[in-house]
Formats: C-alpha cells, structure tokens, sequence
C-alpha cells in the first residue's frame, strides 16, 4: 500500500509524536524506512510546512533529510489538476488568503498524485458538507483516505 501524507499529519508527527522512548523510536525507523517506497507526500506539502517552521528547527532538518519523499506533479497529474480546478466548487480548496499571499495548497496535488499512484491519502481533516476540504475532494474523485490515528495503527502492526 502506498500512503501519501498530508501536511496536517507530517505536522502532528513532528509536533507532538516523540522521537525518544523505545516503542516511538521503532515508529520513527519504520516511518523512515517505508519514506520512498510506501510513504511520500508532494513538493506543495513541503512548501506548506517550510512556511510553517523556522529553517533552523529541528523539524525542519527532519524534512530536509527526507526531501526525496515530497514529488513533484508529473504531466498526467498536471491534467488531473486542471479536471479538477474546472470545478468552481473545487476552486475553493485554495482559500484567497493563500492566494493573497503567495501560500502553498497541497490538497488538489494529493488527490492527482494519489490518483496516480493508486495511493491513500492521510489527513486529519474531517469531510465537511458543502466544502472543498480535502476529503470531500477524495470523495468526489474516488480517492481512498483514511484518518492519523488509523496510519498510526497500521504502522504500530508493522512494528515487531
């Protein structure tokens, strides 16, 4: 199974998830050892988070060593995009304030690079009626998602 993360999961595993203790440290060397073969994100992802904690940070060193996971969009994603921001509803998954400021939104280039890749993708975010949040945009365009706390325990049944 391919997993593409959102920001709002890499954020909560980088915040709040320790990286010392025996049971986390095994969480953290199975995340990393699944980056690049079960595990990736997209480049709009790392750019949210690059806003979001100083360069200097240890978080921010964590993405860096694993830069590799975050993908660019290839052509046929690029296409899907298009499909997608066709949708004037689907317009609204970039908020103006992001647009204002020249902010990254990474949900419409997880759904294209899950699409592609046959992948779920992982979020906190919940579906909300009448909105473009990112799992009403993987309901739209059949895209499996699944919740933290469900990744969460996946990866604790792949701990031995």
């Amino acid at each position: 199974m391919v997993y593409l993360l959102d920001t709002c999961v890499l954020r909560e595993l980088l915040n709040h998830f320790p990286k010392q203790g025996t049971y986390f440290v095994k969480v953290w060397q199975k995340i990393e050892g699944l980056i690049g073969s079960e595990i990736f994100s997209v480049d709009e992802c790392y750019n949210e988070l690059e806003k979001q904690f100083d360069s200097k940070s240890k978080n921010m060193a964590w993405l860096n060593k694993q830069k590799s996971m975050f993908l660019n969009p290839t052509n046929e994603e690029s296409l899907i995009i298009k499909s997608i921001f066709a949708s004037k509803k689907m317009q609204e998954s970039i908020h103006l304030k992001n647009i204002l400021e020249n902010r990254p939104s990474a949900d419409v280039y997880l759904v294209a690079k899950a699409k592609a890749l046959n992948a779920t993708i992982v979020t906190i975010e919940k579906p909300k009626a009448n909105s473009a949040q990112l799992p009403n945009i993987c309901q739209l365009y059949n895209v499996p998602y699944i919740g933290y706390e469900e990744f969460m325990e996946i990866l604790s049944d792949l701990i031995e």
